[in-house]
């Protein structure tokens, strides 16, 4: 997971989006803000608290192995993940494919 890229680019997706309530959203954490001392990295306050608790449980197993670089999940946040794709080319008709 590429952090220097979610800093660089999270602000621009968010603003971009069509979802209203990501579009309206500030990325929290180490990433974005000075200061953050409450153990989060990459997430985005949604104001959805739903329970985390069983797919947390099954987090702990990978932060114990060192491998979780996303830090912790507030109550109301969802984690912020983006990562880059390589460029869609259009697709070329058939007919003209050169064999």
């Amino acid at each position: 997971v590429d952090l220097d890229f979610i800093r660089g680019h999270a602000k621009g997706i968010l603003e971009a989006s069509p979802i209203s309530y990501l579009k309206a959203a500030h990325p929290k954490g180490m990433l974005f803000q000075e200061n953050c001392n409450n153990g989060v990295v990459s997430s985005v306050f949604t104001e959805f608290y739903v329970d985390h608790a069983k797919p947390l449980a099954v987090l702990e197993q990978y932060k114990l192995k060192g491998q979780w670089c996303l830090g912790e999940l507030l109550d109301g946040h969802e984690f912020l993940a983006i990562f880059p794709i390589a460029p869609v080319s259009p697709i070329t008709p058939m007919g003209q494919i050169n064999y």
